[in-house]
């Protein structure tokens, strides 16, 4: 057994250890006032596939020991985070607040510039009593300026999902992928014994890019800044954004990555077909495999993201969350976090819901509250995993992660002149080097900043 290995054990035995005595002193469900809320349909704007969280959230309303009934949640789908932030921001300034939902999917960056705009409403004290049933830190991406204006249902920590045929196949040990270095050279064997036709991984040519390899994965994981303490752009002068984007370069000047669109229908065939071995990216990716490759059970396996040998800490974790609306005559705002609360504490509710999910092909979600991680239920094995347990990689994945990058007012559109660079880059437009600099003069130019 490698050092990795007998690493990660001791650390499953010291967190199961610490999770289950948490577990004995926490409640499953959140306690109710019986209320009465109005005939109606509570609104939430979204995006990606929404329907799984609808579902847990109308059998909240369906249940006989809920307070509610006659409410039907309804899920309003968008493209995408920045959409919900428009259309929110666009009827804010039309003033035409009764047109807003009760709840919005979002993620820190546009979180902060709704809170600016004054359309969230601050939850701190309605969660504060519930906040130490959580993980730590699950809380730190939904907070700003103290306060906080986020519900977390999920936190999504980078991984490593791989084909294990592949691996056999070409008599590749999938340990050595514990550091970056070891994956990288992990991608050129298989390149080489395959004479070309297996691919470490995938490459974007659009802004997935950034979202995946490099926002939520290399950047943290590389201890990179797009801004210094004073919020100016230090992205072209950081080592650690140099690392980052030097770890990327080489790997596709390298031929490791099959260009293909994430999400789209060629990558999946690429991935059936054996052409990519690894997706570097977060635990959300389980339910897209099994969603997309059926067919592949009991050829993936998983592990807890590559690290920086000079660095050492796994991959960041990536909130998933909601926000209220702040407007007047919310009359199901109550009602809403109330219903996260349940999603979050209510272990029985919640593994039944996560059953029926897996049945449908639907997304699940890891929880992030102590005693909800120490239920069996959540280290069980995985017959698409080939009888490992996914779940226990996941909370695995939890451990030792590196801090999100620092958000700030600009980072919405500094993901839009960055990704536009990257995007210049992959297609080979521009060097990697020439990239970094056009980053570091079009985020000062755009934005004014020196």
């Amino acid at each position: 057994m490698n050092r990795r290995r007998i690493a990660l054990s001791v650390c499953m035995f010291l967190l199961a250890g610490t999770l289950c005595m948490f577990a004995s002193g926490s409640k499953e469900k959140v306690s109710k006032e019986p209320g009465t809320y109005p005939a109606g349909k509570l609104a939430i704007w979204t995006y990606g596939m929404p329907e799984y969280m609808r579902i847990y959230f109308q059998d909240y309303i369906d249940r006989a020991d809920t307070p509610v009934k006659d409410v039907t949640v309804e899920m309003v789908n968008y493209k995408g985070e920045a959409d919900v932030r428009q259309q929110v921001l666009m009827d804010l300034a039309a003033g035409t607040l009764n047109g807003l939902p009760t709840a919005i999917s979002t993620f820190p960056v546009s979180m902060q510039v709704m809170a600016d705009a004054g359309v969230l409403l601050d939850l701190t004290d309605k969660l504060a009593p519930y906040k130490d049933f959580f993980i730590e830190g699950a809380f730190d991406q939904a907070t700003y300026k103290g306060r906080i204006y986020g519900i977390p249902y999920t936190l999504q920590p980078k991984m490593l999902f791989y084909n294990a045929d592949i691996f056999d196949q070409y008599g590749i040990d999938p340990g050595r992928m514990a550091t970056m270095e070891g994956y990288i050279n992990v991608g050129r064997e298989l390149n080489e014994k395959s004479n070309g036709k297996v691919k470490l991984s995938y490459v974007d040519p659009g802004s997935y890019t950034w979202r995946y390899w490099f926002r939520r994965g290399l950047m943290p994981q590389a201890q990179a800044k797009i801004w210094d303490e004073n919020g100016n752009v230090v992205f072209d002068k950081d080592p650690g954004t140099r690392l980052a984007m030097t770890t990327f370069s080489r790997m596709l000047e390298e031929g490791l990555l099959l260009n293909a669109a994430m999400f789209s229908p060629p990558l999946y065939e690429a991935t059936r077909r054996g052409e990519i071995a690894t997706f570097y990216v977060e635990s959300f990716w389980d339910s897209y495999l099994r969603n997309n490759l059926a067919d592949m059970s009991g050829s993936w396996r998983s592990l807890p993201a590559p690290v920086f040998e000079d660095i050492g800490t796994a991959g960041a974790q990536v909130i998933a969350m909601y926000c209220v609306i702040d407007k007047p005559g919310n009359a199901y705002a109550d009602l809403f976090v109330d219903i996260l609360l349940d999603f979050n504490l209510n272990t029985k509710a919640r593994n039944e819901w996560s059953d029926r999910m897996i049945a449908l092909s639907y997304p699940t979600e890891h929880p992030i509250v102590t005693n909800m991680l120490a239920d069996p239920y959540w280290s069980e094995p995985s017959a698409y995993y080939g009888g490992e347990s996914y779940k226990k990689q996941v909370t695995a994945s939890f451990l030792n992660p590196s801090e999100n990058l620092t958000v700030t007012e600009n980072d919405a559109e500094a993901d839009v002149i960055i990704s536009s660079e990257l995007e210049k880059y992959v297609a080979g437009a521009q060097d990697i080097e020439t990239t970094i600099k056009s980053i570091g003069q079009q985020l000062r130019m755009r934005l004014n900043l020196k």
